[in-house]
């Protein structure tokens, strides 16, 4: 049973830097014309989202930890050194979301990621943003280095499969500790977690094809309609409407075949 433990915090933990990492990626290597000050104005917006990110994350283990975190964030931006360290935001961001994940989703499981994955999401918004050319505005979406495609597709497959993952590894944890203070039997608790894994493993799977599929297809379903509405912002309203409807659908199904799974285990 420790080995179960120790092996789910270690794929746990891999998943967390990897989407980090990723999500970063892409916030790191989009620029956009549209400047504040000399940055792209989303990266004063993203610190401001850290920020309050942060003390979600922080605030479910100690208040006065999420406050500290907060002011010390907000010191450093109104700090004389605050351009630079906005500047340099990019390159730190990966290890602040790292350090959201671990603590949410390690730390405090709980939480089941509360903040940690909004951040990911605000991260890869101006990539996805700026690859789609979002109803052809210059000023706002011409890139001056951006990430390419493919690049994208991957960033977006990382953090979708990686959300799906350490959802089920909380919420498996979870349950594994309700059925053993419940009295549960090892061998019980064992084929939970071998049922739990097989059908995580589809929900993923599924996860992450639906998220390519939709991103190699959206681009030839803009193309087909350029000439017709050149203007509308196509791509990332049906990526975003049809990506919104397949995540929900299928982390319900996971949901509902999950506790269907408990609860007959509850039963027996």
């Amino acid at each position: 049973m420790k080995l179960i433990g120790l092996t789910s915090t270690s794929l746990q933990f891999i998943a967390i830097v990897a989407m980090s990492v990723a999500a970063s990626y892409g916030f790191e290597h989009t620029q956009t014309t549209l400047q504040v000050g000399g940055l792209c104005f989303y990266r004063y917006l993203t610190y401001v989202v850290a920020i309050f990110l942060g003390y979600v994350c922080f605030s479910s283990l100690r208040k006065p930890i999420a406050l500290t975190f907060s002011i010390a964030l907000s010191a450093l931006a109104l700090s004389p050194v605050g351009f630079e360290v906005i500047e340099l935001f990019p390159l730190v961001a990966p290890l602040l979301a790292v350090l959201m994940g671990i603590t949410s989703v390690l730390v405090s499981p709980r939480s089941r990621g509360r903040g940690f994955f909004e951040f990911l999401l605000v991260l890869i918004l101006p990539a996805i943003i700026a690859e789609s050319r979002v109803g052809g505005s210059v000023q706002l979406l011409a890139t001056v280095e951006s990430v390419n495609y493919y690049e994208l597709i991957a960033i977006t497959v990382t953090v979708i499969g990686g959300y799906f993952f350490l959802r089920y590894a909380t919420l498996a944890n979870l349950s594994r500790l309700e059925l053993l203070s419940s009295g549960a039997s090892r061998s019980d608790v064992a084929e939970a977690n071998k049922t739990s894994n097989i059908l995580t493993i589809l929900v993923v799977a599924c996860a992450c094809g639906i998220a390519a599929f939709l991103m190699a297809v959206a681009p030839i379903v803009a193309s087909a309609f350029q000439a017709e509405a050149s203007t509308l912002p196509l791509y990332v309203l049906g990526l975003a409407l049809a990506t919104g409807i397949a995540i929900t659908t299928a982390f319900y199904i996971f949901q509902l075949s999950y506790r269907q799974t408990t609860g007959s285990l509850h039963a027996d």
